[in-house]
């Protein structure tokens, strides 16, 4: 019995040790990415090993990091911890990432009401810069709004009533009603540009009744442009193999579109859509390319001149306006997007003159109005 009962502990023992040893080994031979793709973000690198870093154990936090993210496997093991959470264990989440029925996969972001009225305070700010010009404001909905379960995500409503604190001297567009769970990617926190015409009307409706009123946004009147398939952040994120969404989108009209150099400031033109973005880490980029600054769509007349007869739209805006701006641009002469996660608020006097009587529409999402920082205004 003694003999059986040591052999079956130096067989388990080296089966352990065979094990590590086999990931160690494993870990020389494969080298690990620097960046994830399914996560779209940078992994952990190697710390620098000192008597400093060392001391003050900042080796050991870095190094768990690394250890974390240069791990043999990693994605496989990841998605078995998440089919283990969600699938067997039958739990709600997933370190805050969530998979329903309805919407599909999302990320639980509750609404924080400190951070809400600092985002509202920058707000004022800048429309206390601005004169003669329609100010309206209003706020993305989070797709877990529309989840078949009850998720204790954004609140849309105590938004609306913390930003009216603020902001109530002006006009609020609510889009709660105007969006439900088709209007968003299922893979991605992103709305689709061919299942927004309802919030886009839903706009005009408030800002520019005249021209809504006879060419309300239809749908069936735009060529549909297919992509391709594509994987949203939340695939990478939740690591489970989700089916991917279809980018589609609208063919566009005729428009003079020009982006800001960020080095230089001038404005020079670019596509409305890039397609090679689609290609790119974030599919969602073909967009008006993405993260931008600065940005003018200026419709043009029959002989391919700027046209001249309709106001002007200023947005100040996050990712969400990039697919929502070509289907507001047909009501207007000239649109501009600015962003002010990119561009610092005092920079705005070099870039654009606001035309007076025009209107001024503040759209944010969750993920800006819960991180005020990120709004550059001084």
């Amino acid at each position: 019995m003694e003999k059986s009962k040591k052999i079956r502990e130096i067989l388990t023992a080296s089966v352990f040790i065979l094990f590590l040893g086999g990931f160690f080994i494993l870990h020389f031979l494969i080298k690990p990415p620097e960046v994830s793709l399914s996560e779209r973000r940078q992994l952990a690198k190697m710390p620098e090993f000192s008597a400093e870093t060392l001391k003050s154990a900042k080796f050991m936090d870095s190094f768990e990091d690394y250890a974390a993210d240069s791990f043999t496997f990693r994605d496989a093991l990841r998605t078995v911890r998440a089919f283990s959470v969600l699938d067997i264990f039958r739990l709600s989440d997933k370190s805050g990432l969530y998979y329903d029925s309805a919407v599909g996969a999302g990320k639980i972001e509750k609404l924080n009401e400190s951070e809400a009225r600092k985002s509202a305070e920058k707000i004022k700010k800048i429309v206390q810069s601005l004169e003669g010009l329609n100010i309206y404001y209003s706020v993305v909905p989070d797709k877990s709004v529309y989840a078949e379960r009850d998720l204790p995500g954004f609140d849309p409503l105590r938004a609306k009533e913390i930003l009216a604190e603020i902001l109530g001297d002006y006009k609020y567009i609510d889009l709660s009603d105007a969006l439900n769970a088709e209007s968003f990617y299922r893979t991605d926190l992103h709305w689709d540009q061919t299942k927004i015409a309802s919030a886009a009307n839903k706009i005009l409706d408030e800002m520019y009744p005249a021209w809504s009123a006879i060419s309300a946004v239809n749908p069936e009147i735009y060529d549909v442009i297919t992509a391709g398939k594509f994987q949203g952040v939340y695939t990478g994120q939740l690591a489970l193999p989700l089916a991917p969404d279809i980018l589609t989108y609208y063919k566009g009209s005729d428009w003079l579109v020009k982006y800001a150099n960020e080095k230089t400031l001038e404005l020079e033109e670019g596509p409305l859509y890039d397609v090679e973005a689609f290609a790119g880490r974030d599919p969602y980029d073909i967009f008006l390319r993405g993260a931008q600054p600065f940005i003018t769509l200026e419709r043009l007349d029959a002989d391919g001149n700027p046209a001249a007869d309709g106001k002007e739209l200023y947005i100040f805006r996050d990712s969400f306006t990039s697919s929502l701006a070509p289907l507001l641009a047909v009501y207007y002469s000239k649109v501009t997007l600015i962003d002010l996660r990119y561009l610092d608020s005092r920079v705005l006097p070099l870039l654009t003159e606001f035309t007076s009587g025009a209107d001024v529409l503040f759209l944010y999402s969750s993920q800006v109005l819960n991180n005020s920082s990120i709004l550059l205004v001084s």
